[in-house]
């Protein structure tokens, strides 16, 4: 964005420069050759290469009058370069413009069961870099130039256009779409976006910022899975450094704030799952991958079994939590099959 303004700049400047040179050298020249006062030469000079048809000020010699030909001659052609500097930037940039708007919808109509991020604001920006590091698809979309602009330079997808409105869902894929995160800068805003979300999407999971405990409730009620509220999430993470700092630690650790990244995963055992119908026991998850269980999460009754023993038997549907390193979690995909979250 900012090169582009340079680029502006570059073309007004180159104009206005040209405009300038041309009217003092034409001043200068009829000082110079004619004699006259300095009003009558710089208005002899506008009239000129603005080729307005005004008749001289004063009869004009003949060096003068070869003087004024090259003049017009010059100062016509400066004034069209210039203006087609600034045509140049102005429809090279809308045409720039046209082609990434085409290139990113044709991108975003191949996309299934990614995720779409509403408002590249601070909130918006935390999750993308999460999102980036878990290699999951997703989709940027706000409202401000200067944010998608941002998103654009590092590398992302990102719609320009209000995430409240239907439409701009539409072109983000939320038909297709696993998640969504309501993230702009108002609590009226996340609630509208949740709402058309759900209508859009009745499948869809939607995690929303809320400001405030009423704003929570109301983007509960509006159809969001799960709603975050940032002061509260501050105010305990806080609380805990006092109280508990060791537990604090632990969790840098395993949330990759620390030396070393551990990370949480979900597995859903779908058909053909190599897992499906044995005993954790049987699977040796710890031993054949180095992560570790830690909880199951029945497809018959939705209900966690957060102790898992080794004969607990994994069912088709099941969902396994579980916790390790990144290669840890690589083998452990390998034995039960593709993460939950499809990224």
């Amino acid at each position: 964005m900012f090169g582009s303004r340079r680029q502006e700049a570059q073309a007004v400047l180159a104009f206005v420069g040209s405009l300038v040179a041309v009217v003092v050298v034409g001043t200068v020249g009829y000082r110079l050759i004619e004699g006259w006062g300095l009003l009558d030469c710089l208005y002899m000079t506008v009239i000129t290469i603005f080729t307005v048809g005004y008749r001289e000020v004063h009869p004009l010699s003949t060096t003068g009058t070869v003087f004024t030909m090259v003049l017009v001659v010059v100062g016509v052609g400066a004034i069209l370069y210039g203006l087609g500097r600034m045509a140049q930037f102005v429809l090279g940039e809308q045409l720039a413009g046209v082609f990434k708007r085409r290139a990113v919808k044709r991108q975003v109509e191949r996309l299934q069961g990614h995720y779409i991020i509403c408002g590249y604001g601070r909130v918006g920006q935390a999750v993308a870099r999460q999102f980036s590091s878990h290699k999951a698809k997703f989709v940027v979309v706000d409202n401000d130039p200067e944010a998608v602009a941002q998103a654009e330079t590092e590398g992302l997808l990102a719609i320009r256009g209000d995430a409240t409105a239907d439409e701009v869902l539409e072109a983000a894929g939320v038909r297709r779409a696993r998640g969504l995160v309501a993230a702009v800068g108002s609590d009226a805003g996340n609630i509208y976006v949740t709402l058309s979300a759900r209508v859009l999407n009745p499948a869809l999971l939607i995690v929303a910022r809320a400001g405030s405990d009423d704003a929570a409730s109301k983007l509960k009620r509006a159809g969001a899975d799960h709603v975050v509220s940032l002061y509260g999430i501050g105010g305990e993470r806080m609380a805990t450094l006092v109280l508990k700092p060791a537990v604090s630690d632990y969790l840098e650790v395993i949330t990759g704030g620390g030396q070393l990244e551990f990370r949480l995963e979900e597995f859903a055992l779908r058909p053909g799952s190599p897992a499906v119908g044995k005993s954790l026991e049987a699977l040796a998850v710890r031993r054949e991958t180095g992560a570790s269980i830690l909880a199951v999460r029945r497809s018959d009754t939705g209900v966690f079994d957060t102790n898992p023993s080794g004969q607990t038997c994994l069912r088709e549907g099941d969902m396994v939590i579980a916790i390790g390193t990144p290669t840890e979690i690589a083998k452990l995909e390998e034995l039960l099959g593709p993460k939950g979250d499809g990224s």
